[in-house]
């Protein structure tokens, strides 16, 4: 199954190209880079060869999917462990 805007939170987030377009911290607005680790409330995002570690709950992140895709996800819709997250019904 494809990842779209309806079920990103369905799918693994490793591996797509993110930007923080909104957090509680300005100084991570504008970090991009491609998402290199998980946890319930982390994502960690490879710039420029370091890692930025930015809060799931207080973001808002642009997501490029593999189709080309820009969308816009809340940071507080992924909270939860990957492997719950995937499994978890979308409303």
């Amino acid at each position: 199954m494809p990842i779209t805007k309806q079920n990103v939170s369905k799918h693994e987030l490793i591996g797509l190209e993110a930007r923080v377009v909104n957090s509680s911290d300005k100084n991570l607005i504008g970090t991009y880079g491609t998402i290199i680790d998980e946890t319930k409330d982390m994502l960690v995002i490879d710039q420029a060869g370091k890692p930025k570690i930015v809060q799931k709950t207080s973001s808002v992140f642009k997501l490029t999917l593999p189709s080309g895709e820009d969308i816009d996800v809340d940071g507080a819709k992924l909270v939860a462990r990957p492997e719950d997250r995937i499994k978890k019904r979308v409303k």
